[in-house]
C-alpha cells in the first residue's frame, strides 16, 4: 500500500452496502454459503424427524418356518 492519499478525482464510484466494493464472485460465495447453511438445517430437521419414527415389520408370519429356536433353547427341551 502506498502512503499517498487518494484524491477525489481518481475515484470513479463508491458502492454502499454489504460487500459493495468486492468482486461479483464474493456475492456468489455469500449466496452459496447461505444456501448450504439453509440446506444443512433442513437436512438436520428431516433426519431428526425420521429418527423418532417407529419401525413396523409387515408380512411376517406368526411362527417361523422350521425350528428357528437358538441352539441353547433346543438343548433344554
Amino acid at each position: 500500500m502506498s502512503d499517498r492519499a487518494i484524491e477525489e478525482e481518481h475515484v470513479q464510484r463508491v458502492r454502499e452496502g454489504h460487500g459493495a466494493n468486492c468482486s461479483s464472485i464474493g456475492s456468489v460465495i455469500d449466496t452459496l454459503f447461505a444456501t448450504a447453511t439453509v440446506g444443512a438445517a433442513v437436512f438436520a430437521a428431516v433426519v431428526a424427524a425420521l429418527r423418532t419414527e417407529q419401525v413396523r415389520v409387515v408380512g411376517r408370519s406368526p411362527t417361523p418356518p422350521g425350528d428357528a429356536r437358538p441352539a441353547a433353547a433346543k438343548e433344554g427341551s
